[in-house]
């Protein structure tokens, strides 16, 4: 009997933006500049409310488990 693992893995590579380690946000981007795009207007937008906002703290992570980032 095979399991069923697809709760626990996706078999590609998604992207999810985080800001100081947890997501934004539930959307998983297939691709890379989608998520990097999301990241721009995500700390454009942080930073016409807090003007010391640093963005290093939004970042990009590659993943198959998305669902283990919180």
């Amino acid at each position: 009997m095979e399991e069923d693992n697809s709760l626990n893995s996706i078999v590609d590579p998604v992207y999810v933006v985080t800001r100081d380690g947890r997501r934004v946000e539930p959307t998983n981007y297939v691709k890379k500049s989608e998520a990097v795009e999301r990241s721009k207007s995500l700390i454009k937008m942080v930073k016409e409310f807090d003007k010391s906002f640093c963005p290093n703290i939004v970042s990009i992570k590659k993943t198959t488990s998305p669902h283990y980032i919180r």
